[in-house]
This record gives structure tokens, sequence and C-alpha cells, in this order.
């Protein structure tokens, strides 16, 4: 890594272009998103995630930060990474979490995500032996990252999503992901309706978790490894034309005169099932 510059200015050049990160059109612009937080910081160096600089507040210290750090001295890849120790003020101006530990990673987009118009059969066969999880128009990107981490959680290896998705380069989507970005393959689809005819076409089938007439409980569905869930928008859930073209609906049973679960709430014990 390079020398430790001190920042003290909010008007400093690497302050602004840091901060502007929170924009997610900024983010795509500059192929850079932040990572808070001294757990996620050590999880990225462990999986050697690109980092083009390292934050510090110079008000607060953390021993996994200062672990992490060694670390790096001895990974090429991290032999141009700046390093900055910030004022207080200047790194608030920076951070989105309410009690920040002290570091923030400006990391690099991750290879594991690629972009598609849309899923070919190809596509789908190249990851045959993959666990997969669909997700659908999902707006709140803490249930994104949090369906994320249940996924890796519980042996998934993709999850394919449509472009409109939230953003999991979000601060509040890694938060809740704690690293399972990381580990999973992402696939940002434009064309959603290509993605359950391409898996059905290799044998896949593919079910909408929600509740419409012919839905079949989780009890009385025989799950597979090869099945895919599709998880819904949270207020809107699938739209009827792209359920349509799926193998079938399943909806988890709940006790009488509940509330629907929460979307991520949902792909967890989907996922767990599935294991």
């Amino acid at each position: 890594m390079q020398e430790i510059t001190y920042i003290s200015s909010r008007a400093n050049p690497f302050v602004q272009k840091y901060a502007k990160l929170t924009d997610k059109k900024y983010r795509e612009n500059e192929k850079l998103f932040l990572l808070e937080g001294a757990k996620l910081f050590a999880e990225a160096v462990d999986f050697g995630i690109g980092i083009e600089a390292v934050l510090l507040c110079e008000e607060k210290t953390h021993a996994i930060t200062e672990r992490t750090l060694q670390k790096m001295q001895n990974v090429s890849i991290y032999a141009q990474t700046k390093l900055f120790r910030l004022s207080e003020s200047v790194f608030t101006k920076i951070s989105t979490e309410k009690s920040p530990d002290g570091v923030i990673c400006v990391a690099k987009h991750l290879d594991n995500f690629n972009f598609y118009n849309k899923i070919e059969r190809n596509d789908v066969l190249r990851c045959a032996d993959e666990k997969i999880m669909l997700l659908y128009a999902l707006r709140d990107p803490g249930n994104v990252g949090t369906i994320a981490r249940s996924a890796a959680a519980f042996g998934f290896d993709r999850l394919i999503v449509s472009a409109d998705t939230a953003d999991p380069y979000g601060s509040r989507a890694m938060r809740a992901a704690m690293g399972a970005f990381f580990k999973l393959k992402v696939d940002f689809v434009s064309d959603f309706s290509s993605v359950p005819a391409a898996l059905m076409e290799t044998g896949r089938r593919v079910f909408c978790a929600e509740l419409r007439e012919g839905a079949v409980s989780l009890d009385d569905l025989q799950i597979t490894a090869s099945d895919c869930f599709m998880i819904g928008n949270e207020g809107h859930g699938i739209p009827k034309e792209l359920s349509a073209i799926c193998t079938g609906s399943v909806y988890i049973p709940i006790a009488p005169n509940s509330e629907s679960l929460n979307a991520a709430i949902a792909a967890s014990i989907l996922a767990f099932v599935q294991k």
C-alpha cells in the first residue's frame, strides 16, 4: 500500500469523489463502491476484492482493521491501494453509518457480477450444476442483501435478478449481505422473461413464490436441487404474464389471518428447504 495521507478538509478532491459514491449512477460511472466497517473490510481482503483506497477515521481504531491492514502489506494487488487517515468531520461526510467503526473501503466493481439483455439456453447450461435463485424487481436494498446472505449460507451459487432490482452495490445492500456478494455470482437481466424460459428449456423447474390460484403448498412440493424459486417485488409480487410462463407457484403455509411474509424471510425459508 502507499504511504498514509492525512486529510482534514471536506473540500479535498478525494473526499469529494468518494462522498459521491452514495449515488448509483456515480458508482456505475466510476466502477467503485463503498464498503463500511471492519468486518466487511476483512472479508473483502480475504476474497481478494480490488480496493482503490482505505479510509481510516483518526478518532477510532479497531483490532480487525489493524490485522487486515497488516495482511494487505503482503498482497501484491494492494500495492497501489491508497491509504488515508481522515479527521472525524471528513470521515462522517463519506460514511452512511449511524455509528461507524472507523474504516471505509473504496472497492472496485466485482468480477462476479454480470449484465445481460436476455438469458439464453447456453448461458444456463454453463451453470448446470449450480443452485440458483431468481429475484424480480425487489426495491428494498436490505431485502436484496439479506437474501444474498441467506443464499450463500445455504449453499447457493448464483442469483439471477431483474435489471430494476435494488442496486447491491449500495451501502444498505452490502451491509445486509455481510460479504455474501463476494461469494455469489450475480446476473442482472433486462429481459427477465427470458430467464425462466431458458431455465426450463434445460429441464429445470421454476416456481414463483406467491399465493395465487393453483399455487402448491411448500409442504406438498417435492423439491430438487435443480429447482429455482422466484421472489417477487415487495408490494406487487410477480406479474401474471411472468408467472404464467413458469412451472408453477408455491406458497409458504402460515397461520390463518397472518400477514404475508417479508420477501427476504420467504427467500430464506425457500433457500433452507432446498439446501
